[in-house]
């Protein structure tokens, strides 16, 4: 059995197509990395802006006597808006965790793969190279003269 016919599809055809696949799987994790990073600035942002609203309305109920900015409508609207976005900013950064995870994962699927490809072209090489000396080793012991053939 040669090297060549061992396998279904040629190697160099399967190492392109993975080292595309690989360079894709980078692709993608680097994008969804960057996404995640920007999410966390987002959240970073809203906490910082709901703790400055909460310090803002306790300064104010403390410089007023008898002011309970929880008593406000608007203030409880605009407390209710930040935890909202807070909570929407987490649930999004928790989807984006999830996605850099599985793209780790693709990433890490695709360095197998290439491995495993470059693993078959070493075996190959070596087969190819068994095969090569086998054939000049027939060679050379059928152009060695035999006792029959001599003169």
């Amino acid at each position: 059995m040669t090297a060549t016919s061992r396998f279904r599809y040629p190697l160099a055809a399967l190492e392109s197509l993975y080292g595309h696949r690989l360079e894709q799987a980078r692709l993608d994790l680097a994008r969804a990395q960057d996404r995640l990073d920007e999410q966390a600035a987002i959240r970073d942002r809203l906490r910082l802006a709901l703790g400055q609203g909460h310090a803002d309305w306790a300064a104010a109920n403390a410089g007023a006597a008898g002011f309970d900015p929880a008593r406000h409508i608007a203030v409880r609207e605009a407390l209710a808006a930040m935890r909202g976005r807070w909570e929407q900013a987490r649930t999004q950064a928790d989807a984006l965790r999830a996605e850099v995870e599985r793209c780790r994962d693709d990433l890490l699927q695709a360095h197998r793969r290439t491995e495993i490809v470059d693993r078959h072209k070493t075996q190959a090489r070596r087969e190819f190279d068994l095969d090569a000396a086998r054939a000049d080793q027939r060679q050379a012991d059928a152009a060695w003269p035999t006792g029959r053939n001599r003169s």
